[in-house]
């Protein structure tokens, strides 16, 4: 029975080394930047800006730049990250950790099982691609950290406006097939305003199909708040896998 417990032990020994591999320890307060990208007063903003924004909603972001994950994977090293310092509410898992690790200039998102609806994966994509990446390319990394947090709280909080851009990585289906029923329609209607009215032909106006228009496309979501400048720790909130990455 005593080597069976040892063994025990040793197990659970071996996998919390393993899992709190090189895991920085718990900041006081939001930012950590191990990787020094950042200013003083950048980091203050940045803090300030988060601060007050988990004061007003209870959404706790954490934004950890590192100069390497020490051989660990990007995203199982943001993921521990988020577990073992409980980012975000308990019961609520509403947080958000956005990682940067600098000698593999890997970009990494993961989220919350409480915020994946308002923030998922896809949207976290898009947010790398759109925004920190092309910043990061050009040392800016204040201005993608903050443009990044600014859009996700925006999404977050249902109030985001979309500026209709298109994905730089494709053009989406829907804007395809709407724009295929648009041709159609103009060409119908040219028909029938030049070459008379054939066998079920109506004339006049194009056809817009009513399933592709309104309620849905793109999400939308609010400004952060201020206030706050006491770190109270972070909740206790746990995640479920959901997020996504980039390099830069």
């Amino acid at each position: 029975m005593g080597n069976r417990v040892w063994l025990f032990i040793g197990f659970i020994l071996i996998n919390l080394q393993v899992f709190g591999q090189d895991i920085p320890a718990k900041p006081n307060g939001f930012v950590l930047d191990q990787a020094g990208l950042l200013q003083a007063n950048e980091i203050q903003q940045l803090e300030q800006k988060m601060r007050g924004y988990a004061d007003s909603t209870s959404t706790q972001f954490a934004i950890v730049l590192v100069p390497t994950t020490g051989g660990s994977d990007p995203y199982d090293y943001a993921m521990a990250i988020g577990k073992t310092w409980g980012v975000g509410q308990k019961g609520k898992n509403n947080g958000v950790v956005i990682l940067v690790s600098m000698d593999n200039r890997k970009i990494r998102i993961v989220t919350g099982r409480g915020i994946e609806d308002v923030l998922p994966d896809a949207t976290c994509k898009r947010i790398i691609n759109r925004i920190i990446k092309p910043n990061f390319k050009r040392g800016a990394y204040f201005a993608g950290l903050d443009e990044a947090t600014t859009e996700m709280m925006q999404r977050a909080s249902g109030q985001f406006q979309s500026d209709g851009s298109v994905d730089s990585e494709g053009i989406p289906v829907v804007f395809i097939i709407v724009l295929i029923f648009i041709i159609i329609s103009i060409i119908n209607a040219y028909r029938n305003r030049n070459g008379g009215s054939g066998p079920g032909s109506r004339g006049g106006g194009m056809f817009f199909p009513p399933v592709f228009f309104g309620g849905g496309g793109f999400d939308r979501g609010g400004s952060s708040g201020g206030g706050g400048f006491d770190f109270g720790g972070f909740g206790g909130g746990d995640f479920g896998g959901g997020g996504a990455g980039g390099d830069f």
